[in-house]
């Protein structure tokens, strides 16, 4: 096993310098050289693999304005200071509500007796406690405006929704019909999880500050169950949800520059460490933050300066609705038309196919140009869909020009917010690959001659949401608020 990893790693690192010194028959250049040392470091040292081992065994999950992310964020502080990256910092911000992960239980009690397996999602209320209520079934939900059962107050309403390709969408819908329910007086709204094995699964994503009602993730088995009692009769089922909501609060951003030989321009490698408490946050998103924050101490040990300053952020607030990229966009809107292209990881250690530029056509061309040196680590591609389903929905409405990392999915939808989305399940040599592209991005932007798009105006922000389908999604999510 060991044996074959460095083979791999060999070819890799051959593998670049002959892509980085082709078609030219000179000398490589310096930048060719700093990219080869970039991926032999990020192949060989292990750093971000024992990171993220640190940040899962001793912190483990990290709901957003719990002690756990604090602590995350005071160990990437304290890892970036003992690299020598004076630099980092912490930046807080205002949390409208926090929320507190309480038991959820939940049983049939007729016509018989049987526990369930159930789990809450995000930032919902809990139940006043035990209650019993009666069982409907709303069945798949084709859209958020289909038709409410005519059984829905004071009862649990099942609700199957599938997310027709497009998470954003779902999350939107999803959010609607919650709110349509608890307007019709539903006590709780059972989602059928998607997950293998009786997996539950939980978001905060279209509820955050506060859900309406309880939602609860249910088992598809127990759903299945449900639905098989009800085609005989009425069912009655007892719940005890224990959430709670403690008031407002405080978060942190960690912030760090390795600065350029010009600073009056910047890079910005992105990455959330927030996560759910049901696991330890290990592919969503640890494995993110390691590679970026490993990308930042391999810069700083091989001394290696950009012609313009990369950015490292790592955001909280991530799983509510983006709120630490919020509050950075809010905090540094003096500088954002200083940000070339901003990077954004959150797709889990699995194998990199390129990035998305959301909608922005104007910026293929020059995209494939610019990212031509990750050819080797099979992550050039460019893909033009667009979506809102991490940091990059901020930047997105900002008018930037965002790259999220795309990868073959795997098992990652899987594992995605459950109980196993822990560090033994992680690729180790994944996330050295991820550590080599988020650096080599962020190295070869910094250093371009050109940037790859500008800025877009409010009037076309809108009409990139228009055209890209998710203009209904920023509705929801900004309804008071308009592009910066």
């Amino acid at each position: 096993m060991f044996r074959s990893a460095s083979v791999i790693v060999t070819l890799m690192i051959s593998v670049a310098l002959a892509q980085t010194a082709q078609p030219q028959a000179h000398s490589p250049t310096q930048s060719d050289e700093d990219i080869a040392r970039i991926v032999g470091y990020s192949m060989t040292r292990g750093g971000a693999l024992t990171f993220l081992e640190t940040l899962t065994d001793t912190i483990g999950g990290r709901i957003t304005g719990s002690p756990e992310d604090r602590a995350a964020a005071e160990l990437i502080l304290k890892t970036l200071k003992d690299a020598g990256i004076d630099s980092a910092h912490l930046e807080e911000y205002d949390l409208a509500s926090t929320w507190r992960h309480g038991p959820a239980t939940g049983e049939v009690i007729s016509p018989v007796k049987r526990a369930l397996i159930i789990g809450s999602y995000g930032w919902v209320p809990g139940t006043p406690g035990p209650i019993e209520v009666p069982v409907t079934d709303f069945g798949s939900v084709g859209g958020d405006r289909d038709p409410l059962p005519a059984r829905v107050r004071g009862a649990a309403i099942i609700v199957d929704l599938r997310s027709n390709g497009s998470s954003s969408t779902y999350v939107g819908a999803r959010a609607i019909i919650a709110r349509r329910l608890a307007q019709a007086g539903a006590s709780a709204m059972f989602i059928v999880s998607d997950k293998p094995d009786r997996m539950v699964y939980t978001s905060a994503f279209g509820f955050y500050p506060r859900a309406p009602l309880p939602v609860i993730s249910i088992a598809s088995a127990d759903a299945a169950f449900l639905r098989r009692l009800l085609a005989h009769g009425d069912v009655r089922v007892r719940l005890n949800v224990q959430n709670s909501f403690p008031g407002p609060g405080k978060e942190r951003n960690v912030v760090a520059d390795i600065k350029g030989s010009d600073p009056s321009e910047m890079v910005l490698l992105c990455a959330h460490f927030d996560s759910w408490d049901a696991a330890q946050g290990a592919n969503d998103n640890g494995a993110g933050v390691a590679a970026v924050l490993e990308a930042a101490r391999i810069f700083k040990l091989l001394r290696i300066q950009p012609k313009h300053t990369i950015r490292f952020v790592f955001f909280s607030g991530e799983e509510q609705l983006s709120n630490g990229s919020r509050a950075y966009v809010e905090q540094h809107k003096d500088e954002l038309d200083k940000i070339r292209a901003v990077f954004n990881v959150d797709s889990g250690a699995h194998p990199p196919l390129g990035f998305a530029i959301h909608g922005r056509q104007d910026m293929e061309a020059i995209s494939k140009v610019l990212l031509k040196p990750l050819a080797p680590l099979g992550a050039d591609r460019v893909f033009l869909d667009a979506d809102f389903d991490s940091d990059q929905e901020t930047f997105i409405v900002a008018g930037l020009p965002i790259y999220s990392l795309r990868v073959e999915p795997g098992d990652y939808d899987s594992r995605h917010h459950t109980i196993i989305d822990t560090f033994e399940r992680v690729d180790p040599r994944m996330l050295a690959i991820h550590t080599a592209v988020m650096a080599v991005a962020g190295y070869s932007f910094a250093n371009a001659e050109q940037r790859p798009g500008r800025r877009l105006s409010p009037a076309e922000v809108q009409d990139l949401l228009k055209r890209t389908g998710l203009e209904q999604l920023y509705q929801l999510e900004y309804s008071a608020e308009k592009p910066n």
